[in-house]
């Protein structure tokens, strides 16, 4: 347990070093209001017991761990997996500990209060009177969960800002990769329109081949996306459909594919090309001949989240994903657009290889 809470602190120095910052103006910000307002009972309150050194440690300790978890544990989980069970138990768990604290410590409080017969001050907690501790504890409560949803907030937004940058740092330097590697996408296009043109007349389904080539080339060339980096899921499954369609006529439709689409709200937003890359990836790798084993596609929404699955039998040769983008990529590219919101698994074992994607769908 002590190993554990050593490799926390160490991992989290520098938010606890923050919160401690935070611990000690808060400290001093209350006991200068108290001593305003009553300058004998704040120096009986915040000295009593163990003096006001350590009840000024432990007022910061109880702050930080307490602002620690409600930030890291409780809020930001909630905002960025949108998940509530895990995070509303922590609460309730932290605030019965705080809760049963500051109680047993308010009849001390209360206690030596008797004893120094303090009968007309006004107390912080006034004694014997469970009310205006419930009071007392419910606006401090407040206080401290109104300020951890303003800093997690903060955080999150600077989070997602530095994402930002890192992508349109990507985007950049794929670009400027683009303007230096590729052919002139109007000339290539123009090129197969040609191509299209002289074979439509000796063979239609070449030349609908060509066609289907070419729509696919504009799509990753030219795809649009908006602010957010995602394009239309309808474009992608045409465009995942149009690469099922020429990779069946290469070979003669001898491809054993199983294709499910579930998804009724094709307006529904994801990052463009991922699909497409792990179905590309399965035609180049896999062996989708074998009857015993098709090539499986699954496209689901279910609980508002997008889900897609793919498993085929590997083929033989390196099993890389192809267009150099690489596994990692993917991974890359989803944890910024997504973040934590988002699952990619990748499963492999001697005769098959799969890869389950799911992400939320944003109203």
């Amino acid at each position: 347990m002590m190993q554990q809470l050593k490799i926390l602190i160490h991992k989290q120095w520098k938010r606890f070093a923050v919160l401690s910052l935070f611990g000690v103006f808060l400290y001093c910000f209350v006991f200068f209001i108290s001593y305003v307002s009553n300058p004998q009972e704040a120096v009986f309150y915040f000295g009593r017991r163990y003096g006001f050194v350590i009840n000024a440690i432990l007022f910061i300790t109880e702050n930080v761990l307490s602002y620690f978890f409600l930030i890291f544990y409780i809020i930001l989980p909630v905002i960025r997996e949108g998940k509530w069970k895990k995070p509303i138990l922590c609460f309730i768990i932290l605030y019965l500990i705080k809760f049963s604290y500051g109680y047993f410590d308010s009849l001390e409080t209360n206690s030596m209060h008797s004893v120094r017969h303090i009968q007309d001050s006004k107390t912080l907690i006034p004694e014997d009177s469970f009310a205006w501790f419930m009071l007392w504890f419910i606006v401090f409560s407040i206080f401290d969960i109104l300020i951890c949803i303003g800093a997690s907030l903060t955080i999150e937004w600077w989070h997602r800002k530095r994402q930002q940058i890192v992508l349109e740092k990507q985007r950049a330097q794929a670009e400027l990769s683009a303007l230096k590697h590729q052919i002139n996408p109007h000339f290539l296009f123009n090129s197969l329109s040609f191509i299209y043109s002289k074979s439509i007349r000796l063979d239609e389904d070449l030349a609908k081949a060509v066609l289907l080539l070419s729509d696919i080339m504009r799509y990753a060339l030219t795809v649009e996306e908006d602010k957010e980096g995602k394009v239309v899921l309808e474009k992608e499954i045409v465009h995942l459909q149009n690469i099922i369609e020429i990779n069946q006529k290469r070979l003669n439709s001898r491809l054993n594919i199983k294709y499910d689409d579930q998804v009724k709200n094709k307006q529904l937003k994801i990052i463009p090309l991922v699909l497409i890359t792990l179905v590309e990836n399965a035609f180049k790798h896999g062996d989708l001949l074998d009857v015993k084993y098709p090539l499986e596609i699954n496209l689901l929404e279910q609980d508002q989240h997008f889900f897609f699955s793919i498993k085929n039998k590997k083929g033989e040769g390196r099993k890389e994903l192809s267009n150099g983008i690489g596994l990692s990529n993917i991974r890359q590219r989803l944890h910024l657009i997504y973040g934590d919101k988002h699952r990619f698994v990748v499963q492999e074992d001697k005769a098959t290889f799969s890869v389950l994607l799911q992400i939320p769908i944003e109203q």
